[in-house]
């Protein structure tokens, strides 16, 4: 059985209309570059601990020396933007060993996923716009835990560092 509906014209042009400019707007792009961390931020805390700060500032020739590598020789020192571990790992393509095995891009990815999932979701398309307003506060909150967690880890082991020298 199929119903009739009658309409106007004004109203059908009308409904034309709206679903054309709802296809036609510019989407609005989400994601959480305004809010993510950056190397200076994680620079910054590097910066006030200078034993950590110095050893992630260069490579080394080894595990075990604390010669500086051929690189570091080479192109002079680095910044200190790295996440420190006590271990140094060896880099592909490169002939030195560093105290970062973690990388930026990682911690950046937990965060997005963690606050994703505080809002039930696995990927941002699945928030509406108020949803992801609040996505992006959790984010912040979960990155300012982290930095300050990263900081309180790095004043523990710049003293670890100070009493081996």
């Amino acid at each position: 059985m199929n119903d009739t509906i009658t309409i106007s014209k004004a109203e059908l042009e009308k409904m034309i209309a709206e679903a054309i400019s709802k296809n036609s707007l510019p989407r609005q792009k989400k994601d959480f570059r305004d809010v993510h961390l950056t190397d200076e931020e994680v620079e910054k805390i590097n910066l006030k601990h200078p034993l950590i700060s110095e050893r992630l500032s260069r490579r080394f020739a080894s595990q075990i020396t604390n010669e500086p590598s051929i690189d570091e020789l080479r192109f002079v020192r680095g910044k200190p933007n790295g996440i420190y571990t006590r271990k140094r790992y060896g880099k592909e393509n490169s002939s030195g060993y560093a105290h970062h095995k973690i990388y930026l891009q990682d911690i950046l990815d937990n965060l997005r996923r963690i606050s994703l999932a505080v809002m039930g979701a696995s990927i941002i398309k699945d928030l509406d716009d108020d949803e992801f307003e609040y996505s992006l506060a959790i984010y912040e909150e979960f990155k300012k835990l982290f930095l300050n967690l990263y900081d309180e880890r790095l004043s523990r082991e710049n003293k670890i560092l100070e009493n081996m020298e």
